[in-house]
């Protein structure tokens, strides 16, 4: 009796770990960029460039995701489904001092996937479409937006050439 009651003990206290607040959630919503419609089932999956640590999820009937990627790290995510485009974002983790992860962050990346179209050049999507990184004065995870606009301007001509007959 007194082993199996370690044993709930020992249970229970990894679920309680288990059932903290992530330190930092990514979630979103997946959509095709033609349509606007909801995707579901794309991969969405993370390789921590900096200590090698992975983490997947995929998204529900609703397109909707979310993954937890932990303290620290230099992520890169990737969203990738049968028929589609992949696209990657990089989220740099590293920064905040361990009082600032109380409670986490959270972070909403929308994406929207695009099918290929023979003839287009997609070599820019082999590059991160956006990277966040930690401002200290802020507090808070922020876009590089000078990067995020070069590679918009980089998917609106991908964006015509693929609209090309």
């Amino acid at each position: 009796m007194k082993r199996i009651l370690a044993l709930l003990l020992i249970a229970s206290l990894r679920f309680s770990a288990f059932a903290q607040a992530p330190d930092c959630l990514l979630f979103g919503v997946l959509k095709d960029m033609s349509t606007s419609e909801r995707l579901r089932g794309v991969a969405v999956e993370a390789v921590d460039m900096k200590w090698g640590r992975h983490a997947a999820a995929f998204a529900n009937d609703s397109g909707k995701y979310e993954m937890n990627l932990g303290r620290n790290g230099e992520w890169l995510v990737s969203y990738s489904a049968s028929g589609y485009l992949t696209k990657r974002i990089k989220l740099v983790l590293t920064g905040p001092a361990p009082e600032d992860w109380i409670g986490g962050f959270g972070m909403n990346v929308d994406m929207a996937l695009m099918k290929p179209k023979s003839g287009v050049d997609y070599a820019a999507l082999d590059e991160p479409f956006g990277i966040c990184r930690y401002n200290g004065e802020s507090g808070n995870f922020e876009w590089d937006m000078a990067y995020t606009q070069k590679m918009r301007d980089l998917q609106a001509d991908l964006l015509k050439a693929h609209a090309e007959p």
